[in-house]
């Protein structure tokens, strides 16, 4: 192996700052996974160990709009990150 030396750290790292957009990417990926996690989880939660979702307002019980802020959260969530992600990488394109 008296050859010549390999390519240098410069050769394995992606030019033009992109280490930076992938921590920023990898950053925006886990704190919204986090947070639909979290907040899909305090329903089961509230419903199961506390009686904090027992009440009625107008004849709706406070369980029934909780229960619907669980479905509709995570699809609007999931429109929030995709508008997010979008613009993303349309910075990083540049």
């Amino acid at each position: 192996m008296t050859g010549t030396p390999g390519p240098g750290p410069a050769a394995h790292t992606p030019a033009g700052g992109h280490d930076a957009a992938i921590a920023r990417h990898k950053r925006l990926v886990l704190s919204t996974a986090a947070t639909t996690f979290l907040l899909f989880m305090a329903f089961p939660v509230l419903t199961s160990f506390t009686g904090v979702l027992d009440g009625v307002f107008h004849g709706v019980g406070a369980g029934y709009a909780a229960g619907l802020c669980v479905v509709v959260g995570p699809v609007l969530g999931a429109t929030a990150y995709r508008r997010r992600a979008r613009r993303f990488e349309r910075e990083t394109r540049r």
